[in-house]
């Protein structure tokens, strides 16, 4: 049955059975992706799924079903299961579903450009980026991922209390990596790109740009160097805060599982650290108009001049704490329950150049990548100690690359120790920014060994 016509017939059921407040939400992906290796296809997918979830209050308790079919029996079994599982589901959360009036502001969320590409386009582009990376250099061994994908995805929320939401999503995502070697050592390493459009992707910029940071790897300097100071990379302190995120979530910091709690109103950066999540940011990854549970999104800043100014909330924290909800409620597909998360969550760009950085710094460390943070990071106190890779920065100039480098430091006294924000503002691929920034207080270790 049309996912339309079901959700109608569902929906009039509920009435007809005077179910005191119910909820149906419908999410759909569909999935294309083509990889190439040597001049030929290696993995070609082309998926779809969809699936259906509803919720109702049955004397007060709230149950839940879902299904990934459409046909005509489903509509009894999903209120039949959500009103089975009411009666068994102990929870002693109110549950909420959204019904106020509220303005829901158009974002840019699907690009027609996307649906228009051709798979064909898309092998010839990978050709081309693929052989115009192996013409770049001799020492260059392989190409070890060449891919593309593009990604779609529906959403649709009607309840009982007015809310009748839809919108519809798309993305594409390309990706290389390389293996570099001079003889006695092999560096890798990788780049990637997401637009809106087709025309947004430049496989000859891509490919330079991947090239020239592999090749860099291999004129090593031995040298050891002990300094609190340091440059780290766009998305290097990207990964870093995507890893630290969840301590700005309510439900972390009502659990006291956040060291943010009690410090909104506080300084917690330096007054040049400005942290936002904009759901209407001009070829936004993650945008949307509206949360998982109807919710209308905002902008917000969630650190201001250094200051915290806001917990991001869905519909059930936001209640505990007496707010309202920020429209940061999140689900991960039609089967999850209710969590929380951001947008485009981005640090507020600068004004220096990366040069100026280095100028600054001086002598020093240009931390490019962090290794190991699901090991090496305590994402409740912010502490961490991180293998990672960058290059000797020496009289305010980029100099060769550091084989080994140790960080340690705290993601809290980071923020406070942020002395100046470049200009470099880039998003990785899980949809948090940051531009490059100059920091103290980092115990940084090299040895300089080959």
């Amino acid at each position: 049955m049309n996912k339309n016509i079901f959700i109608e017939k569902l929906f009039k059921k509920a009435e007809e059975l005077k179910i005191e407040e119910f909820e149906v939400y419908y999410i759909s992906g569909e999935n294309t992706s083509l990889k190439i290796f040597n001049g030929k296809v290696d993995s070609f997918s082309d998926n779809t799924n969809q699936g259906i979830s509803f919720r109702g209050k049955f004397h007060g308790k709230m149950g839940y079903s879902y299904s990934e079919s459409f046909d005509e029996e489903d509509i009894n079994f999903l209120i039949n299961e959500a009103k089975e599982n009411a009666f068994i589901i102990e929870n002693t959360d109110e549950q909420i579903i959204f019904g106020e009036k509220g303005d829901y502001r158009e974002t840019e969320t699907y690009s027609e450009d996307l649906d228009n590409i051709k798979i064909e386009e898309i092998k010839e582009f990978l050709f081309k980026m693929e052989d115009y990376v192996k013409s770049l250099d001799k020492r260059i061994k392989n190409v070890n991922n060449c891919a593309f994908v593009i990604g779609k995805g529906e959403r649709i929320i009607k309840n009982s209390k007015g809310i009748d939401l839809r919108d519809i999503g798309n993305f594409a995502y390309t990706i290389i990596s390389v293996s570099v070697s001079d003889g006695s050592k092999i560096k890798t390493d990788y780049d990637f790109k997401i637009g809106k459009r087709f025309s947004d992707f430049d496989y000859k910029k891509l490919g330079d740009k991947v090239v020239k940071k592999a090749l860099s790897k291999l004129d090593v300097i031995n040298v050891s160097l002990n300094n609190k100071l340091c440059v780290i990379e766009n998305t290097t302190l990207a990964s870093l805060m995507g890893s630290m995120l969840g301590n700005f979530y309510a439900e972390s910091v009502q659990k006291g599982v956040s060291k943010l709690k009690g410090k909104l109103n506080n300084t917690i950066g330096n007054e040049n650290v400005t942290l936002i999540d904009d759901p209407f940011l001009k070829d936004g990854y993650s945008n949307s108009s509206f949360d998982a549970e109807g919710v209308p999104t905002e902008y917000k800043e969630i650190i201001k001049n250094g200051v915290l100014k806001t917990y991001l909330y869905n519909l059930k924290t936001a209640k505990k704490d007496g707010v309202k909800s920020t429209g940061n409620a999140s689900k991960s597909g039609f089967k999850g329950t209710i969590g929380t998360s951001c947008y485009n969550l981005y640090l507020k760009n600068g004004d220096v150049s990366l040069e100026k950085l280095f100028e600054e710094l001086g002598e020093g460390v240009f931390v490019t990548s962090f290794a190991g943070l699901h090991s090496g990071l305590n994402s409740i106190s912010g502490d961490f100690s991180l293998a990672g890779e960058g290059f000797y920065i020496k009289d305010g100039k980029l100099s060769k690359a550091l084989n080994q480098i140790t960080i340690a430091g705290n993601f809290y006294n980071l923020l406070e120790d942020i002395i100046k924000i470049g200009n470099d503002l880039k998003f990785d691929s899980t949809g948090i920014g940051c531009p490059s920034v100059l920091v103290k207080g980092l115990n940084i270790e090299t040895d300089g060994k080959n």
